[in-house]
């Protein structure tokens, strides 16, 4: 078996616990935090198998869009995660923060990795 399909496999059993951990987190609110950084675990091997492979290879001729995706996560992050904790301040914590910015680098990551994805087939 090779290495990108055993991360696949880690991929979907990191989705099916996180999945399970929310689901029972309404039921025990203590689960709450294993399941913020099992999302997080989550969301770095999807990183990981889709949109980094795209940027890694593009890297060299888009430092810069790939330096103001990493601003733009970071300033989104800290915006989200502020909003967050005035309006629920019961999470408030690492793993919350961890989560929110995971999150917020994976949606700016895949923005990039389809930009850069098109670049790539407008130049063949």
């Amino acid at each position: 078996m090779d290495i990108w399909r055993i991360f696949q496999l880690i991929a979907c059993a990191f989705a099916v616990l996180a999945t399970a951990l929310t689901v029972a987190a309404f039921y025990f609110p203590t689960v709450a935090y294993w399941a913020m950084w099992v999302w997080c675990f989550t969301l770095w091997t999807f990183m990981f198998l889709v949109p980094m492979p795209i940027i890694e290879r593009n890297k060299k001729s888009n430092q810069f869009a790939l330096a103001l995706s990493f601003l733009l996560s970071v300033m989104l992050a800290v915006t989200v995660n502020t909003w967050l904790q005035e309006s629920y301040p019961a999470t408030h914590g690492f793993s919350r923060g961890m989560l929110v910015y995971s999150a917020s680098y994976t949606i700016l990551a895949l923005l990039l990795a389809t930009w850069l994805k098109l670049k790539e087939k407008k130049n063949k």
